[in-house]
């Protein structure tokens, strides 16, 4: 995608046109939508809100590239002697400016703010002639508004350095995007903290519109109140962290899979502990490209389990069953395997962005900041004893506290593309696995971070400068 709006109103309306995977709508699936009137009323509104949520199905984003690169550019993962060539530079640390994933993930993120937006601004001027139907609009445009925070969240902890690189967050970030009908041809990329007040925003939005409490695929109150929450820790802002992740926790409706049932938690979609999760069905499936055969035995396993995070796991931890292990066929004798994904080849497994258990380890993690100690154990518990109910108790105070919670969180959240973000937003030091060694990189780091893709620099001179160190 080349980010001038001239290009983006194009590419607005184009992928609002384009169908829509079933497993988002219940309206025939290859139903269009005009150009010259993308919206013009509810169904035409519910159209284009299903062909935004499809792009977070591409393995360019959720389908495969936002999970694999924190995870892969860390210490969870590595790349099987025997791979497919795919994310190469990233194991490396050698990302260029040209790299294919990188573009990808630029421009399935700026379609979705772009789709977003423009189901924004069509949603407002739906005329209704029920409430009802009034309540319908504002539950699509509220999903919108989250949408579009989901994108620029991810775009600028991918494409930016953290929040709290600069004391007042003033370092370079990426281009807001919040109106697709505008004379400006040449976005300029916004600072850090304009883009996290911008999602904030853009939430609050979500939450004075949305009426489902919980959705089935979909944005709902919860959460948005997840993402709020999942924000506000990534801006050490421990108060709203606390505050959101405790709607969630409290009064959202959710619950922890026990510990007997957690492979269910992999297996069963729309389960009580999922806030949400991509939606994915046979009908979308992404084939070889999917995650599952990027991680199944029985497709690629181009990446494989570090032996270091394995080894974290207790016998006894119920998470040891989303990692299996075995011969690599023509490879490794011996590895291990991601089965967070047990359809594998099938490619029909949704894809969990949201869940309960981040929100007790958010809380833990704020607390923990706020030097809460007993609360942030509290939670730091639950969670560890999910997993493991003969787990001893957290007794760790202080530093050992907020470390044993990262810790938490990399066991408990391996693989689901989180990994390089909370070493780098707290400042930490990162190891990347490569196979038969292991190589320290130390924070600060101008490669925690990826290049503004050379195609966007090349057709939008106000994007420069490229970050540091590319």
């Amino acid at each position: 995608m080349i980010l001038k709006f001239k290009h983006i109103v194009i590419l607005a309306i184009m992928t609002l046109t384009a169908s829509c995977s079933e497993s988002f709508l219940d309206i025939d699936p290859e139903q269009s939508v005009a150009a010259e009137s993308a919206v013009i009323d509810l169904v035409t509104l519910q159209t284009a809100l299903n062909g935004t949520y499809s792009k977070l199905q591409s393995n360019d984003y959720y389908g495969r590239t936002m999970y694999i690169i924190p995870e892969l550019m860390a210490d969870n993962l590595y790349l099987s002697s025997r791979n497919t060539g795919r994310y190469l530079e990233y194991e490396n640390f050698v990302v260029s400016e040209r790299n294919g994933e990188a573009q990808g993930l630029w421009e399935k993120g700026y379609q979705v703010i772009v789709n977003a937006t423009r189901a924004i601004e069509g949603g407002k001027l739906v005329q209704t002639t029920t409430a009802d139907q009034q309540k319908t609009i504002n539950q699509l445009v509220g999903e919108a508004y989250a949408l579009r925070a989901l994108a620029h969240f991810d775009l600028v902890r991918a494409f930016a350095q953290p929040y709290n690189f600069t004391q007042d967050a003033s370092h370079i970030g990426v281009p807001i995007i919040t109106a697709v009908n505008t004379v400006q041809t040449s976005p300029k990329r916004n600072s850090v903290k304009e883009v996290y007040e911008q999602i904030k925003n853009d939430l609050i939005t979500a939450l004075g519109l949305m009426q489902t409490a919980k959705g089935k695929g979909s944005f709902s109150i919860g959460a948005a109140k997840a993402l709020l929450a999942r924000v506000a820790i990534y801006q050490d802002d421990t108060v709203n962290a606390i505050k959101y992740s405790s709607e969630v926790i409290d009064t959202g409706g959710y619950g922890l899979i026990a510990n007997k049932d957690y492979a269910t938690l992999w297996n069963i979609k729309f389960n009580n502990e999922t806030l949400f999760e991509v939606v994915n069905t046979i009908a979308d499936n992404e084939g070889s490209n999917s995650l599952g055969h990027f991680f199944n035995v029985k497709g690629y396993a181009d990446a494989l389990v570090s032996s270091e995070l394995y080894a974290l796991y207790s016998v006894q931890d119920a998470r040891r069953s989303a990692i299996t292990a075995g011969p690599k066929p023509g490879a490794e004798k011996t590895a291990l395997f991601v089965n967070k994904f047990p359809n594998g080849t099938l490619s029909d497994d949704n894809i969990k962005i949201l869940r309960l258990a981040e929100q007790y380890l958010i809380r833990a993690e704020a607390y923990a900041k706020k030097g809460e100690d007993v609360l942030a154990q509290n939670d730091l518990n639950i969670i560890a004893k999910r997993a493991n109910p003969a787990a001893a108790n957290a007794t760790e105070t202080g530093a050992a506290l907020l470390t044993k919670i990262l810790e938490e969180r990399r066991k408990e959240l391996a693989f689901e593309g989180h990994r390089l973000f909370d070493l780098n937003r707290n400042k930490k030091d990162v190891k990347i696995i490569q196979s038969e060694k292991s190589v320290s990189i130390s924070y600060p780091n101008d490669k925690f971070i990826l290049p503004i893709p050379l195609k966007e620099l090349n057709s939008n001179p106000s994007i420069k400068p490229q970050n540091s160190g590319y």
